[in-house]
């Protein structure tokens, strides 16, 4: 039987990404979806007949695919100044839900499987970690940059703007990213003096 597509399955996986974003995997029931999208709990097997670890699957999927597409486009919509890409990746993850990848791994990904988790944290940090690689190993080409370690260097730039959202709630989007924008700055200018 193949799985609708429909409005329906997509609220239904809205929710579910809200739920799963706010709580974690373990504290998420399917009745607390079903809920959300105003159905009974036994009518959300007919849009997910392997229960809530298939939500959650397709969840992350989708979301990975959203950050990998999204990144690209703001790096690319930024031109060639590494800076100003950079503050387009910045943006991007501010104006988007956070990914705790922390709690991902320590919780969400035990109660899938190790095959199937191991497989959604590399979609997962791949679609984080390389269109920033790819714009860094550009700079570094042209000189803009002596960066080592790309990958490092993207994942360090990803987890220090996520680190924005702990921020608390009296700070604003537009706080959120100006902050954002100085962590950019801070590393793209360090923090030794220059002679």
């Amino acid at each position: 039987m193949q799985t609708p597509n429909n409005e329906t399955r997509q609220r239904i996986l809205d929710a579910a990404e809200e739920l799963f974003s706010k709580r974690g995997y373990a504290a998420v029931r399917l009745r607390d979806i079903a809920g959300a999208v105003g159905m009974r709990h036994a009518s959300l097997y007919y849009y997910a007949p392997k229960g809530k670890q298939q939500l959650f699957v397709e969840v992350m999927e989708r979301n990975f695919a959203r950050h990998l597409e999204g990144l690209t486009a703001a790096i690319s919509g930024a031109g060639d100044d590494l800076r100003a890409q950079m503050y387009a990746v910045a943006e991007w993850l501010i104006t988007q839900p956070p990914l705790d990848f922390g709690r991902m791994q320590q919780s969400d990904m035990r109660e899938i499987g190790e095959e199937e988790a191991n497989r959604l944290m590399e979609l997962g940090y791949n679609a984080m970690r390389l269109p920033i690689v790819a714009a860094l190993k550009r700079a570094r080409d042209t000189g803009t940059v002596a960066v080592s370690d790309a990958n490092l260097a993207a994942m360090g730039l990803v987890n220090l703007v996520q680190s924005v959202h702990q921020l608390p709630s009296y700070f604003g989007q537009d706080a959120r990213l100006k902050t954002s924008k100085q962590l950019v700055d801070m590393l793209l200018d360090g923090w030794l003096r220059r002679s």
